[in-house]
């Protein structure tokens, strides 16, 4: 055990970590090949890192989720591991829960909150001080810009770009199980963004949208409907406007 960090056993790591000062690795801890770890990294037990992975200073890796009373989340949510592969950045005072997985080649800035049963695909981007919600499935290559909030279950298809500020909301009850009269809340409403979407700065969704493939949602847009593929909306609340340039479609 090094004098300035702390590994508790059994762990698995591979050549050439490198690592800075006041490190706490828990057990069942497996680490890949060439990853760096910064100073005051945390990872707690059950986290699984692939190859040529980097995670900077102060992250907290594998956080285990604390239950409030009037929680909707079960414990089995938090009941598999985290995983991450090779090739993923993280940045400085990131926070990331058991229970997820990060894809390869993904850049992950400073800052950032991925809570529990997530799962974010290959070559992605998440800009800092995002905030990304329980059970939201990102796709590949997609870009999600600086201090967005992703809301739980929301589903984000391949090759789409979100803008920065923007915000979805599935539960206006924020995960509580009823409302303030007893009724019991639906939270099946969760929305879903479609392969090559493009979403402005500062866009509000509102619950159960669905945003069709191709689309572009005009910054500082309010969206309280469905967005068709390949066509252009904006204003509060929005509304089409045209459709989508050729020359974006991808």
């Amino acid at each position: 055990m090094d004098s300035k960090n702390i590994f508790n056993e059994p762990y698995s790591f591979g050549e050439n970590l490198k690592r800075g000062n006041n490190v706490v690795i828990y057990k069942n801890v497996k680490l890949g090949n060439n990853v760096f770890l910064g100073n005051n990294v945390i990872i707690y037990p059950e986290v699984f890192v692939g190859d040529n992975v980097t995670i900077l200073d102060n992250c907290v890796i594998g956080k285990r989720k604390i239950f409030g009373p009037n929680s909707s989340r079960s414990e089995s949510s938090c009941n598999t591991p985290l995983i991450i592969k090779e090739n993923v950045i993280i940045g400085t005072s990131s926070i990331i829960y058991l229970g997820s997985e990060i894809g390869k080649d993904t850049y992950i800035a400073d800052m950032v909150n991925i809570r529990e049963g997530c799962k974010i695909g290959n070559n992605s981007t998440i800009a800092k001080m995002v905030s990304i919600e329980f059970n939201v499935k990102i796709g590949n290559h997609t870009k999600i810009m600086a201090c967005s909030q992703i809301a739980e279950f929301t589903e984000i298809g391949d090759n789409v770009f979100i803008g920065p500020d923007v915000s979805t909301c599935v539960d206006s009850f924020f995960g509580r199980k009823t409302d303030n009269f007893g009724k019991k809340i639906d939270a099946s409403k969760k929305i879903v963004i479609g392969d090559k979407a493009m979403i402005g700065a500062g866009v509000a969704i509102a619950p159960g949208i669905i945003v069709g493939e191709n689309a572009l949602i005009g910054m500082g847009s309010v969206v309280v409907g469905n967005v068709p593929s390949k066509k252009v909306i904006f204003g509060n609340p929005a509304k089409i406007f045209s459709s989508v340039d050729k020359r974006l479609i991808l």
